[in-house]
């Protein structure tokens, strides 16, 4: 299989911004209501959308609790990818997959059917070919203004764009979750990182408003459970569209203190302390934050394996999914889907942990679902990788698990989180919207209790 550029003919014919404004009217036609080329591939490997999820039949019954089991559990890889075979499969493997499996001789990949399983609420499509072309990209990739409850940009013009369709992609307006966070360094050593219990809100997603209520698209409360050292300690994160105006605000609460504080410093390229240092807080889902440190280039449209409807870490253990220096091959589904890559550099008057920062943006769910960043001498130092798998137990809420994890190579370690454990796991969303005055710093002091 050859890699394919799927760069449109309108920017072929005519550069980024008018081919974009063409292809706008390609929506709903040649093209998804949401932005991605509705037909499938040239060799048929990746098949035309008919729907997602929520347009199959006869799903296995799944629930918040009881997990989402895999309506795919029945089939068998089409083929493995291995070091010993690589060369053959390279143009459809991102730098970091290759990294791996050079690295590790037992590391493989198993590549299965390609599913296009994103869905999404009909007033979500209307809206997005309503507004296409209505939104406004602010400089530098500062945010985003003049569209609500929609893909800003479903045909994107440029890698600011692309990473915006990234933060706004869908999401009910309401989830809670509670997850385990893992680290295993270099020994193969689990460091079980807690139970951790969050709450979104998304704004921007509420079917019952037509705009913002305020600068901020999103609201996150995280809240410790495990272990007993951590257990209490709050974050609540404030997501704003329009950084020109917000930078991310962060509160903290500590058991300890009984106070919660201003945390401006978690942000950037500053380690995750609960995470042992293994992450930074820009590495959340594989990046979100200020985009003002690099260049972003939109490379372009690409064919490429990724991991994709990972329902096997939707009701897992840690056996069958942690290795000693890597995920377990048997516990990640990879597939073959079209993807917009997009090259980030370090400006040259900006500092940062990374010079070069490469995603790889899922055409369907605008999720990223790999990236590598690169250290100072041009090597690569961290690969990470999404395990998406859609929900599809909530009807017009149905959105896609965000678990992930990062490889530091310069350690030898790597890290996943949001992973829903067998007995201790919960994922629901709904499209209500909670009550908003449960998300403030009063009201993280009056609810956290040790």
């Amino acid at each position: 299989m050859k890699l394919k550029h799927f760069l449109l003919s309108g920017f072929l014919a005519a550069g980024w911004g008018y081919g974009a404004h063409a292809q706008i009217s390609q929506l709903g036609n040649t093209l998804t209501d949401f932005g991605s080329i509705k037909a499938g591939s040239a060799d048929g490997v990746i098949p035309a959308y008919t729907g997602g999820i929520t347009a199959m039949q006869g799903l296995p019954a799944a629930s918040a609790t009881a997990g989402y089991p895999d309506p795919f559990a029945s089939e068998k890889p089409l083929f493995s990818v291995t070091g010993a075979n690589m060369a053959q499969y390279a143009s459809e493997l991102t730098p970091g997959a290759q990294a791996l499996l050079k690295r590790y001789p037992d590391y493989r990949i198993d590549v299965y059917p390609t599913h296009r399983t994103a869905s999404y609420p009909a007033w979500v499509l209307q809206n997005t070919v309503k507004q296409a072309g209505q939104a406004k990209e602010l400089p530098d990739g500062a945010g985003v203004s003049g569209v609500y409850g929609a893909i800003p940009f479903p045909v994107p013009a440029d890698g600011y764009q692309v990473m915006w369709n990234s933060f706004l992609q869908y999401h009910p307006a309401y989830c809670e979750e509670r997850f385990q966070n893992y680290l295993v360094d270099s020994s193969g050593s689990v460091t079980q990182l807690g139970t951790i219990q969050t709450s979104w809100t998304h704004q921007y997603y509420n079917p019952n408003a037509t705009s913002l209520d305020s600068n901020f698209w999103a609201f996150y409360e995280v809240r410790y459970l495990t272990p007993a050292a951590e257990a209490g300690q709050t974050f609540l994160f404030e997501y704003p569209i329009d950084f020109g105006k917000n930078d991310d605000v962060t509160y903290f609460y500590s058991p300890g203190t009984r106070r919660v504080r201003l945390a401006p410093e978690f942000t950037y390229d500053t380690p995750i302390a609960s995470y042992g240092g293994a992450i930074d807080y820009d590495e959340i889902d594989l990046f979100y934050g200020k985009m003002d440190k690099f260049d972003w280039k939109l490379v372009g449209e690409k064919e490429m394996i990724v991991p994709y409807n990972d329902y096997k870490m939707a009701n897992t253990t840690e056996s069958d999914v942690l290795g000693s220096h890597f995920l377990k091959p048997d516990g990640v589904r990879w597939e073959r889907h079209r993807v917009w890559e997009i090259d980030a550099t370090l400006k040259a008057d900006q500092r940062h942990a990374f010079s070069r920062w490469t995603f790889y943006v899922d055409e369907d769910s605008w999720q990223i679902v790999a990236s590598e960043s690169y250290d100072h001498s041009g090597a690569i130092y961290k690969v990470g990788f999404a395990y998406p798998y859609q929900d599809y137990a909530d009807g017009d809420a149905t959105n896609f698990a965000h678990t992930f994890g990062i490889y530091d190579l310069s350690r030898g370690s790597y890290e996943l989180s949001y992973v829903q454990t067998q007995g201790n796991g919960f994922y629901h969303c709904t499209t209500t919207l909670p009550n908003m005055s449960n998300y403030t710093a009063q009201a993280m002091a009056a609810q956290s209790v040790r």
